[in-house]
């Protein structure tokens, strides 16, 4: 398992000694990032997926990764390592930074693990379980990567997939809303610790399960803790149609009406400037999420 992780005399160490890292954008304070929850990769089945599914789902998305052409990938529901490298093998330069490792309340792996793939090098990364609250204990965790694309500019990068709508709906909310109250912390955390090294920006994607759109969410205050850390969501001012990135589906329940197309994956940005926020729709998607692909300009710094 890929973790670069740095003590804190390391850490003291960086701030004192800054490395530049090497830059594959031309622009190395603008960046594209895609994050995508691709669907029990590989093989789009918690398990039993045939062997023409697996290759299949493998084909077409590394194709859709090779099209997108991210230099920052955030990636959910990914199996292990080995399938993360798989996922990335047609995007010249990237490798994977960090990939979790998250157990199940049983003790065993799960098959939803967290990757953060790019073409630059962190000069930190690793992934973090979320820990036990006052009220709940939320499941799995998040990853995380730090880049120093200039010798002024910091980039802290977050993927997360929080609590699924599967099980009683105050309990999932509440896991949700522990995974942001815990996910911020660290961020505030982690920009005390690199700010030493220039400007720190952070982004944070992924897969939130919740929605602003949809009424039984309404007093869920996941996403309205983000706003008021200061960050603002790509998603801000777009209409619903312009941002579905879990679009409807037949239920699998023969009783029960088809869910809605809902916005359940996000991008939130803090202290770097939004240039463009789209979800991908290919003709054909190997997972039941949408990519985000979102344009980011980072501070200009004057050395």
């Amino acid at each position: 398992m890929i973790v670069r992780f740095f003590s804190l005399f390391s850490l003291l160490f960086l701030l004192n000694f800054p490395v530049l890292a090497q830059m594959a954008p031309e622009d190395p304070t603008h960046f594209k990032l895609v994050f995508w929850n691709i669907q029990w990769f590989p093989g789009g089945k918690m398990d039993g997926a045939t062997e023409a599914e697996v290759k299949a789902q493998i084909a077409a998305v590394q194709s859709q990764i090779e099209e997108l052409d991210p230099d920052i990938l955030g990636m959910q529901e990914i199996r292990d390592e080995k399938a993360a490298e798989l996922a990335i093998a047609k995007l010249p330069g990237a490798s994977v930074q960090v990939c979790s490792d998250f157990l199940s309340s049983r003790g065993e792996k799960t098959t939803q693990q967290l990757v953060i793939a790019s073409r630059l090098p962190a000069i930190g990364a690793w992934w973090e379980a979320w820990k036990e609250g006052p009220r709940i204990t939320p499941k799995r965790g998040f990853a995380f990567a730090a880049f120093q694309p200039t010798p002024g500019n910091v980039l802290l990068v977050y993927t997360v997939h929080l609590k699924s709508n599967r099980g009683e709906l105050a309990e999932n909310i509440a896991m949700r809303e522990e995974s942001a109250f815990q996910l911020l912390s660290h961020v505030a955390a982690m920009e005390k610790a690199y700010r030493g090294l220039g400007t720190v920006s952070v982004i944070i994607g992924g897969d939130f399960n919740t929605s602003a759109d949809d009424a039984k969410f309404g007093l869920e205050k996941t996403l309205s803790k983000m706003e008021a850390a200061g960050f603002e969501s790509s998603w801000k001012n777009k209409p619903l149609k312009q941002r579905v990135t879990l679009p409807s589906a037949p239920s699998k329940n023969p009783k029960s009406p088809p869910f809605p197309d809902a916005c359940f994956d996000f991008v939130f940005v803090k202290n770097a400037r939004i240039l463009t926020a789209s979800v991908n729709i290919p003709a054909t998607n190997p997972s039941d999420h949408r990519a985000v692909v979102v344009e980011v300009a980072l501070p200009v710094v004057q050395n």
